[in-house]
């Protein structure tokens, strides 16, 4: 509820770290104890970063999640069968269609994206110069036999001779 009430709010799904602090915060600002404090400062702290924010162009989930995302750096690893603060749905080995990636995997496939396709330049380069070497290659066996062809003349007139 509280997810989908800042998510309709903010116009874009809300990350497990900010709806952590919503959650674990008092009417009047303050955390629940002092241990909630120091988890939510270690968040606050790493939400500043802009590669540690999430993105995502999916809008129907209310919760961007990542297995490497703010919470789990701050929180821990997920445990076996369930994900922290995403509610019932998704689990650590079935990847939702609410996850979400991080900038540092954006990019690592765009960057991914960006080889594959030097690669493809590469290897059609590589096939036109092969299919030139083809084509020297018959030219040349074609003007050897005309060499011979030539040589067996020659020593055919020097015989006659």
């Amino acid at each position: 509820m509280h997810a989908a009430k800042k998510a309709k709010t903010d116009g874009h799904p809300v990350e497990r770290a900010v709806l952590f602090q919503i959650l674990h915060t008092r009417k009047d600002g303050s955390a629940v104890n002092p241990v909630m404090k120091e988890k939510m400062d270690k968040m606050k702290d790493l939400l500043v970063d802009p590669n540690n924010q999430l993105q995502s162009s999916d809008t129907s989930g209310s919760i961007l999640w990542s297995r490497d995302d703010v919470f789990a750096k701050v929180m821990g690893k997920e445990h076996k069968g369930h994900i922290r603060g995403v509610g019932f749905g998704p689990t650590p080995s079935g990847q939702s269609s609410k996850t979400a990636l991080t900038d540092s995997e954006i990019r690592s496939s765009q960057a991914r994206d960006n080889e594959v396709a030097q690669l493809k330049a590469s290897l059609a380069t590589m096939e036109e110069k092969l299919a030139g070497f083809d084509e020297m290659k018959e030219k040349l066996s074609k003007f050897e036999e005309m060499e011979q062809r030539m040589e067996q003349r020659m020593a055919r007139m020097f015989q006659q001779m």
